[in-house]
């Protein structure tokens, strides 16, 4: 199963690359880093929403199954949201002449970066699994107040980002969905193994303290 995901997410994103660079080619050629960085964002916020869904429920089964899926996603967010806002830099360079600019929009999504940071180095200072768990739970569900924030900056807030800016023909909407597909595929990959090395230390926690 591993493996047919592993080739899934491979094939999707190998072929929404080569289309960006061929057939779905955005003029100027700097707007193509376009299709890493929408998934990146979509997959970003999918990764807060599912923090958001697991710390709900291990407050209320108090399953470490849950804390874990919660590490994960937290963990995967950091990854996905860097990307995020490193492409999104990039973009801004190349297209206005600007890395960053103090706008709701992108201040949001930094605070995104930072909220998976702290989340992470608060998972690292707690030694007790359950309080751990408990006070993380409380914080996941805090950080996600974020997510509507970054989608109602980006919708309604006005900044350097030009407000016109969209496809042009269907192989670049190809290229796209393909491309957050195959960061979706990626993102449910690395969540099953990741939880699945965290379920593994527990067990190994529980047979050293026996």
């Amino acid at each position: 199963m591993d493996l047919i995901l592993l080739i899934a997410a491979a094939c999707l994103l190998s072929i929404s690359y080569i289309m960006a660079l061929t057939v779905a080619a955005v003029d100027p050629i700097c707007r193509n880093i376009i299709y890493v960085h929408i998934p990146a964002a979509v997959s970003s916020l999918a990764c807060f929403c599912i923090l958001f869904i697991a710390s709900i429920q291990f407050l209320r089964k108090k399953q470490m199954l849950w804390d874990n899926i919660s590490a994960a996603s937290a963990e995967l967010a950091l990854m996905f949201t860097a990307v995020l806002n490193a492409t999104g830099m990039i973009f801004a360079k190349a297209e206005w002449g600007l890395w960053w600019t103090p706008s709701p929009r992108l201040i949001s999504s930094v605070i995104l970066l930072f909220l998976c940071a702290t989340y992470l180095l608060l998972r690292a200072s707690i030694i007790d699994p359950r309080r751990r768990g408990l006070l993380c739970a409380v914080f996941g569900i805090i950080a996600f107040v974020d997510v509507p924030i970054v989608l109602a900056s980006a919708r309604f807030t006005r900044d350097i980002h030009q407000p016109g800016f969209g496809f042009q023909t269907s192989w670049q909407y190809a290229a796209l969905v393909m491309g957050i597909s195959g960061a979706f595929v990626l993102l449910a990959l690395l969540i099953r193994f990741r939880v699945s090395t965290l379920e593994l230390g527990n067990k190994c926690t529980e047979i050293t303290k026996e």
